[in-house]
């Protein structure tokens, strides 16, 4: 493919749905019962699952503003002269826009947040492979007495033969090359939750055989397998991070725009919703029958993984184990090439990085990349203008948003920036002098991200050897870092980024914009008020519940 061709934006929306699901979508679903189970699956459960959507939802519109903000400034002055390049790749990056809301040291640390929730997510899978190919490979090889689920030398080895499989996956470029592997995977997943609502529903009818004891504490819960309400507020703690985690899909949101065609605002919403409901639609289904089958199991409780409840020589639930096995196998891409891209940038920031790129580049006898094709800049390039290329109902629907998500004016910052925006733009100056003087010694750092993505999916897959289970760290994780990098981080952004700039242009507007503005930016701050609170309670609760766990 020619050189100029590889730099253009070729996603669709297909491949942009199925990489954002790809993303969303996985091990977690399986935990959703549990969650059902906890808060009560007819009422509450539902309530909260269908709230946390709609919120996880406007925060990705809140994430991609804020990336466009971030990147607005250098787009207007690069792309001004030069309307053949309205069709490249955006570059805005999760660390970036962090960057310009809140500073230099906000970019490390969202970097950081990105990075951990990647890192220890590839890891968390990994575990969790291992625990899928358990029965098989036990068939094969028989454990020493005694050894139980976790780690054996036989279930490592099948893990990381599966994870060299994989591998090559993890060096692409970007994540739209990923379009059939996404599909593959949301095939999976279905298939796993059909075999769950299968048994489920035979259980229901009375034609799984359930246990029975003389506990009447057991009976009484396996009669109570469908409630409304739960029978404690730590319940609820217990639950919405297994909620929130099921969303997590932010840290593939803005590579996905990147390469999206045409980003209009329609074009946007379409993708993000099309993407959130079908998502929602499948842990409704499997959170409501998963948690129905705690009638059929011995204490009338429900794991944190629902397949293990299940009979291991039940031939469905190996099949459901074999699906889910391909599910995350073909999920480690998605969390892989963030933390990899996250990294390159870092490395090439660094002045033992300018070298490294710049003794590469005088070695290869490809010719230097274009400015925005440097995947590891400093401070991103252009955000891909596309008005070019728009079909005249695309144009006309663009141009009267109140917030469009794609820039439809040439305008300069300086016109229209308030005075202490105009003063930081010597400070982007110098930030985009460092982007070029990278980007002009860089090639297409192939070996980079090979090298880059290979240490971070194999010392991940190390870390899991040694892992019997990780369910403090998944309690962690979605109680902390994925509200912070979800919710709170996109919110306060955008609400920085859209600041007085925006007020003066949607004043100018007449009227009706200036409203539907502030509605966006109130939404934000409640966001951002009603978040901070429930972190700190959630993340007290996974401590207390991960102490307790010890003593215990």
């Amino acid at each position: 493919m020619p050189r100029q061709d590889e730099n253009k934006r070729q996603g669709t929306i297909s491949s942009a749905r199925f990489n954002l699901l790809s993303s969303m979508v996985g091990g977690g679903s399986l935990s959703l019962p549990l969650a059902f189970h906890q808060t009560g699956n007819i009422f509450m459960a539902p309530l909260l699952l269908v709230i946390t959507s709609v919120l996880a939802q406007q925060s990705i519109y809140f994430l991609v503003k804020a990336g466009i903000y971030s990147t607005e400034r250098r787009d207007m002055s690069d792309n001004h002269n030069d309307p053949l390049d309205n069709d490249k790749k955006g570059t805005a990056s999760y660390e970036n826009m962090a960057s310009q809301a809140f500073g230099a040291k906000a970019r490390v640390l969202s970097s950081v947040l990105v990075f951990a929730c990647c890192f220890f997510g590839t890891a968390g899978y990994a575990v969790l492979l291992r625990d899928m190919l358990e029965p098989l490979v036990d068939s094969v090889v028989i454990p020493p007495e005694g050894t139980g689920g976790g780690p054996t030398f036989s279930r490592n080895l099948a893990m990381l033969a599966v994870i060299l499989i994989v591998s090559p996956l993890c060096i692409m470029k970007n994540l739209t090359a990923l379009k059939n592997v996404g599909a593959a995977s949301m095939a999976s997943v279905l298939t796993v939750g059909l075999c769950v609502a299968y048994r489920s529903i035979e259980c229901q009818l009375g034609f799984t055989e359930q246990h029975d004891n003389d506990n009447s504490d057991n009976k009484e819960n396996s009669e109570s397998s469908m409630q409304a309400f739960p029978s404690s507020m730590k319940m609820v703690l217990d639950a919405v991070p297994l909620f929130i985690s099921s969303y997590i899909c932010h840290f593939n949101v803005l590579p996905i725009h990147n390469e999206l065609r045409c980003p209009t605002s329609d074009r946007v919403t379409q993708w993000v919703r099309t993407s959130m409901w079908p998502a929602t639609l499948f842990y409704y289904v499997i959170g409501l029958t998963g948690s129905l089958y705690a009638k059929c199991t011995p204490n009338g409780e429900i794991q944190g993984n629902i397949l293990l409840d299940f009979d291991e020589d039940d031939p469905l639930l190996l099949l459901g184990r074999m699906c889910l096995a391909m599910t995350i196998t073909l999920a480690f891409p998605m969390l892989v090439i963030p933390a990899r891209d996250i990294l390159v940038r870092a490395v090439a920031g660094t002045r033992c990085g300018r070298r490294i790129i710049a003794k590469s580049a005088r070695k290869s006898s490809l010719a230097p990349l274009d400015v925005s094709d440097a995947m590891f800049s400093d401070d991103e390039g252009p955000n891909g203008l596309t008005e070019v290329h728009f079909e005249h109902m695309e144009v006309a629907q663009a141009t009267h948003l109140e917030e469009p998500l794609l820039a439809m004016e040439n305008r300069s910052i300086t016109n229209t920036a308030p005075d202490a925006m105009r003063d930081n733009l010597d400070e982007f100056d110098e930030n985009r002098s460092t982007s070029r003087s990278i980007e002009q010694d860089g090639t297409d750092s192939r070996l980079l991200r090979i090298a880059v993505a290979l240490s971070v999916f194999w010392s991940a897959a190390i870390i899991a050897c040694s892992v019997s289970s990780i369910d403090v760290v998944w309690d962690l994780l979605g109680s902390s870092f994925s509200i912070m990098m979800a919710f709170i981080i996109p919110c306060g952004a955008y609400l920085k980024l859209a600041g007085r700039k925006r007020f003066f242009n949607q004043v100018s507007d007449g009227g009706a914009s200036f409203r539907k503005w502030m509605v966006s930016r109130t939404l934000a701050w409640i966001m951002v008020i009603g978040f901070i609170p429930l972190m700190i309670v959630s993340t007290a609760n996974a401590v207390y519940n991960s102490l307790s766990a010890n003593v215990v």
